[in-house]
C-alpha cells in the first residue's frame, strides 16, 4: 500500500491505550514532547507551499 501524504488518521486500540497507561510518568512526557515536535515538522504540503509563494509575489 503506498504512503498518502493526506491520510493523518491514527488508530487508537485497547492494545495501544494498555501500553501507553503502562509507561512511567517521565515516558508519558517524553512520548507527549516527542508527538508535539513530530506535529509542528507535520505541515501540510499545501501551506509549505503557499507560505512559500506568498514570499515571492511580495514586493521587493
Amino acid at each position: 500500500m503506498p504512503f498518502d501524504r493526506s491520510n493523518r488518521t491514527y488508530h487508537v486500540s485497547d492494545e495501544r491505550l494498555r501500553a501507553f497507561r503502562a509507561l512511567s510518568p517521565e515516558d508519558k512526557l517524553r512520548w507527549v514532547e516527542q508527538l508535539a515536535t513530530f506535529l509542528r515538522l507535520a505541515q501540510p504540503v499545501e501551506s509549505v507551499a503557499a507560505s512559500k509563494a506568498g514570499k515571492h509575489n511580495q514586493p521587493a
